[in-house]
C-alpha cells in the first residue's frame, strides 16, 4: 500500500513538472516564437501563423523607438490574400502589435510593449487629417478679402493599456486602469485616495498589478 502510494505521488510531481516547463508566467523575459500572428488566439497559443520566410518585404527595427517598419509587406505564397493584416509580429522573441499602414510610403508599422504582464502599454503615433479655415487679409483696411478650407496632416502620440488575456486595448487614462484594475480591492482603494494621479503613479500601479496578477503562456 505504501508502495502504491509513494508511486502515485511521484507521478503526480511528474505530471505537475511537466505542465509546469510547458508554460511560463508572461513577462519581458518570455519569448514567443518567431514569426507572424494574424490573431490574437494565435499569439495566446504563441502559435504564430506564417514564419518569416512567408513574408514579403525590407523590414527596419527601431529599437529604441520599439518600433518594426516593413516596407513592401506582402505574402510570397499566392493563394493568401494580400489584404489580410498581420495582427501582431515576434522578432527576437518580442511582440510587436501592428498599429498602421502608411499607404503614402507603404510600409506596415508594428509597435512593441513599453510594460509587459497581464496589463501591458503601447506607445505610437498616427496621422490624422486637419482642416483649418485660412483667411487672406487686405492690408489697407485688415478685412479679408479671400478664405479657405486647407487639410493637414497632423501626428498624434497615442497612449494605450492592452489587456493580454482578453486583447482589449484602451486608452491610458485613470479610469480605464481602474476598470481593468477591479478585481484588485487595495489598489483600487489606493488609487482612489490620490487626489491627483500622474503617469508615474498608474504605471506603477500596473506594474503592481501586474506582479499579483499575472498570464501564463504556453512555451515553443
Amino acid at each position: 500500500m505504501q508502495r502504491l502510494l509513494l508511486l502515485c505521488f511521484f507521478s503526480l510531481l511528474v505530471f505537475t513538472l511537466a505542465g509546469q516547463a510547458d508554460s511560463a508566467r508572461y513577462s519581458a523575459d518570455f519569448r514567443f516564437a518567431e514569426g507572424i500572428y494574424f490573431s490574437h488566439a494565435s499569439l495566446l497559443a504563441n502559435q504564430p501563423d506564417l514564419g518569416w520566410e512567408s513574408i514579403d518585404g525590407e523590414m527596419v527595427q527601431l529599437p529604441e523607438d520599439f518600433k518594426v517598419q516593413i516596407a513592401g509587406y506582402g505574402y510570397k505564397d499566392v493563394r493568401i490574400n494580400q489584404d489580410i493584416l498581420a495582427y501582431a509580429i515576434s522578432l527576437d522573441g518580442k511582440p510587436y502589435f501592428f498599429v498602421r499602414h502608411d499607404q503614402q510610403r507603404d510600409f506596415h508599422e508594428f509597435t512593441g510593449l513599453r510594460v509587459h504582464g497581464l496589463l501591458s502599454t503601447l506607445q505610437y503615433d498616427t496621422t490624422i487629417q486637419t482642416r483649418q479655415l485660412m483667411k487672406a487679409y487686405n492690408p489697407a483696411n485688415g478685412k479679408p478679402f479671400r478664405q479657405a478650407w486647407v487639410e493637414r496632416e497632423k501626428t498624434l502620440r497615442l497612449y494605450r493599456v492592452l489587456h493580454l488575456r482578453t486583447g482589449a486595448r484602451l486608452p491610458f487614462t485613470k479610469e480605464n486602469i481602474m476598470q481593468l484594475c477591479a478585481d484588485d480591492e487595495d489598489l483600487i482603494e489606493a488609487l482612489g485616495k490620490q487626489k491627483e494621479i500622474k503617469e508615474e503613479l498608474l504605471l506603477r500601479a500596473i506594474r503592481l498589478y501586474d506582479d499579483r496578477h499575472y498570464l501564463t503562456l504556453p512555451l515553443r
